[in-house]
Formats: structure tokens, sequence, C-alpha cells
């Protein structure tokens, strides 16, 4: 077994459970709903509305979980209350770009392709926007944590789950500084939290390098060993309940109105009560045949998969000045994260992946082992880096939940909850007004 392999936890979840127009409609036995992609937001979704008795089929070309899912950090983000898109973050947007070592960087052959998105992003920095990010990020974490203890104890996915908390690290004090008001926001939303000195950060991470002078501790933080297994459970569970999946790419709709009647893809026609629009960055491509727009950038994120000797913690931990993530997993350590803006479908810049195991170097100056694969996916970014999660806006039987970022895990089942309780006529929350997805026109 090598020095990293998970023996049984230490630290485990504990799993507690938890009429509009829609109602009845996709009930058990009459016609389905139709999710459109097979991520961990999909299934996610997927799973919510099999849960509240309807009769659902999954349509994506690639198998479950074999895209964006495969290759995230694996945390439950549930301290995210502050959207990337900010004034204080537009200021450093520069100095990033000059950085080749930095957090962020642009695709340069996207550059044409992505100027309208960037001219959005910085419009969508100002305070007004930034508002709507907060409200509505801080109503989302609300449920996120409790959503998914509920379907990792619905569909039996405990062994994929610790509950050890997450560790944020900073090298400097002005970087800690800098992170100020989002702890309040943080704080004033009832995140539970520990400012530590270097001296604590490296007892709950041992290892870490001397140079570190500050952490904070997230006691709730909850993260999972294998993303990929837990879409592939999801999936299983959805099946073994009765769910269908059907491996193929939606091509366009059968309209009746202000409703979709029917969904097309390469092997048929499938008729349908509803659509819920799931498909991460392809979900722009679908929204374009219901005439609305999801000005969706491909947010390519890379990780590299360690398999380290001389270095063993239990807890995510994030060198937030450096913009990713270190995550124990089965098959050892995920160093994921870095923003990378670029068009779709572009074959990967492995420069940001050596940049990840530089940083692990830096971070765990005395980490050995071997790097075991790498991998690149592009997270669905919006320009105002706020989720689309509603009613579409010219069919009134089509719901989105799409857009997610960087907190795709995190907000999966949170997602899929609040898709369900639409189609059963429940409104969204108020502080979710920010997230519509008619937005762009």
């Amino acid at each position: 077994m090598p020095p990293f392999a998970f023996q049984p936890p230490r630290c485990l979840v504990s799993a507690d459970g938890t009429g509009g127009d829609m109602a009845g409609e996709a009930a058990s036995g009459s016609l389905p709903v139709a999710v459109i992609g097979a991520g961990v937001v999909g299934m996610a979704t997927a799973r919510a509305l099999q849960r509240a008795g309807r009769a659902v089929v999954v349509l994506d070309g690639e198998a479950p979980g074999r895209k964006t899912s495969f290759g995230n950090a694996g945390f439950i983000a549930i301290d995210h209350v502050l959207p990337l898109c900010r004034p204080d973050v537009l200021r450093r947007v520069p100095k990033m770009l000059r950085d080749a070592d930095g957090p962020l960087t642009i695709h340069l052959p996207s550059l044409i392709w992505l100027l309208p998105w960037m001219t959005r992003f910085a419009l969508a920095a100002r305070d007004s926007e930034v508002r709507k990010g907060v409200d509505a990020f801080g109503a989302l974490m609300e449920t996120a944590n409790i959503s998914w203890k509920s379907e990792i104890q619905a569909s039996g996915l405990g062994e994929l789950f610790r509950s050890c908390g997450a560790l944020y690290v900073y090298e400097t004090e002005a970087g800690f500084e800098s992170g100020a008001r989002e702890r309040a926001l943080q704080a004033a939303k009832g995140t539970a939290m520990e400012i530590v000195d270097g001296d604590r950060a490296r007892e709950l991470a041992p290892g870490l390098a001397a140079h570190i002078v500050k952490g904070v501790f997230y006691p709730h933080g909850m993260h999972t060993v294998s993303p990929y297994h837990v879409v592939t459970a999801l999936a299983e569970r959805f099946v073994a309940e009765g769910g269908r999946m059907e491996k193929a790419m939606v091509s366009g709709f059968d309209v009746a109105g202000d409703r979709v009647t029917a969904v097309r893809t390469a092997a048929g026609v499938t008729p349908v009560a509803a659509v819920a629009i799931c498909a991460g960055r392809a979900s722009g491509d679908v929204t374009r045949h219901l005439r609305f727009r999801a000005p969706l950038v491909a947010e390519r994120g890379y990780h590299v998969m360690v398999e380290p000797t001389n270095v063993r913690f239990e807890l995510p931990v994030s060198p937030a000045e450096r913009g990713f993530f270190i995550t124990p997993m089965r098959e050892g350590l995920r160093l994921a994260g870095t923003v990378e803006l670029g068009a779709p479908d572009k074959p990967p810049s492995w420069r940001r992946a050596d940049l990840l195991v530089k940083h692990l170097k830096d971070i765990f100056p005395g980490v050995g082992g071997a790097e075991t694969s790498r991998w690149m996916g592009e997270r669905p970014s919006l320009p105002d880096f706020r989720p689309a999660i509603g009613r579409a806006p010219h069919h009134r039987n089509v719901y989105c939940g799409y857009g997610h970022q960087h907190v795709g895990l995190t907000l999966a089942t949170a997602t899929g909850r609040l898709i369900a309780q639409m189609m059963d006529g429940e409104a969204l929350p108020p502080a979710l007004a920010g997230c519509d997805p008619g937005r762009f026109g």
C-alpha cells in the first residue's frame, strides 16, 4: 500500500437527512423530465427530481462525470460568499496577467473571442452587481452542506466524503489582510472559522513551509476523496431506482406555445414533461435553441495527481495567494486550480500544470513522490460569476442550473433541490433574483 493510501477514515461525515403548473405533470409513470448533462450538477438534479417522485431521463454525449466534474479540487466550498467578479479583483487583473506564475492567465489565441465576455466581466464588477452575488451565494451556501449530507445518506456516498475541515494559508500579512472583506461576510452569514498563526497552521497540516504566517481554518469544511466516483455513484443509484440514461447530444426541441414538448437527439425524439439544462459549459449551445443566451467562457482549470512521500495531512489546504487547492484523495494529493480564460475545446497549456507542482514544493518543501497524472477541464463561467438558476425566459417548463464556475461540486445538490422545488410550484428565494437565466438576453 503506498504511503498515502487512505486507511478507514478517522473523520467521516455524519449524514443527516433531510403546486404550480408543473406539479404532478411529471410524476412517476407519466412523461419524464429530461435533464441535459451528466456531470455532478446534472446527476444531482436528476436524483433530486427522482426523489421527488418524477420520472427522469438524463441526456449527455459523454458518460457520467467524464468532463469538468472529473477533475475538480473536491472541496465543498461553503465558505464561498464573494463572487470573483468585483472591483478589487478587476484592479489586480493587469498585475496578475503580467505574472507568468500568477493565478490568472489568458489563452492568447482566444483573446478576440474573449473580448465581449471580458467587457461584461468589467461591467459586472460594479458594487450593485457584487451585492447580487453576495446575496445569491449567501443563500446557496446556507443549503449546500445540508443538501449534500442529505444526498450522501440517500445515495450511500459516505465512503467518498470526509468532514475534516479546510485550511487556507497565507504567505504574507498583506495577503491575509486582502481577505478581510470576505471573512467579514462569512462571519455575518454565520460561517464557522478560526484565524490561526503559522505554528497552528503547521499543526493542522504537518509539513507546511516555515514562511506561512497565517491561516484560516474552516472546521465544517467537507471534501470528497474522488469527485469522479461521486458522479458515477449518483448515476448508478439513479439507474438502480428506475432512472434512464441516454448517451446522446441534444440537437433541438419540439415546442408548442410556451412549452417544450420533446427533446431531439441523433437517437430520436423524446417526449418530455419538462427540461432541466445542466450541461455545464455546453449549456450555451442548448439555450440557443430556446432563444436565450448563456455567455459561458471556458475557464480552464488544471490538476496534477501526486503520490506523495514525507507529507501526510487529512484536510484540503489552499495557498490563497496562489489560487489553488491541495486536496488529499484516494490516489494521492490532487493539486487543482488556477484560472486560464479561453475559448472552448482548445489544446491544454501544460505549463499551468507544471506551475501547480512548483507551488506544491514551495508550500510543502519536504514533499517527495511521483506525479501520476495530469488533467485539464473547462469550468462553465458566466461573466458576472453567478450561476444561472431558475426558469428559462420563454418556456415555462424549462429550468436552468449551469454556470457554477469554481463551485459546481459545492452547489450541485442545492441546485438540484431548487429545480425540483420550482417544478413543484415553489418560488426561488428572493436572494437568487440575480441568478435569473434570462439576464443576458
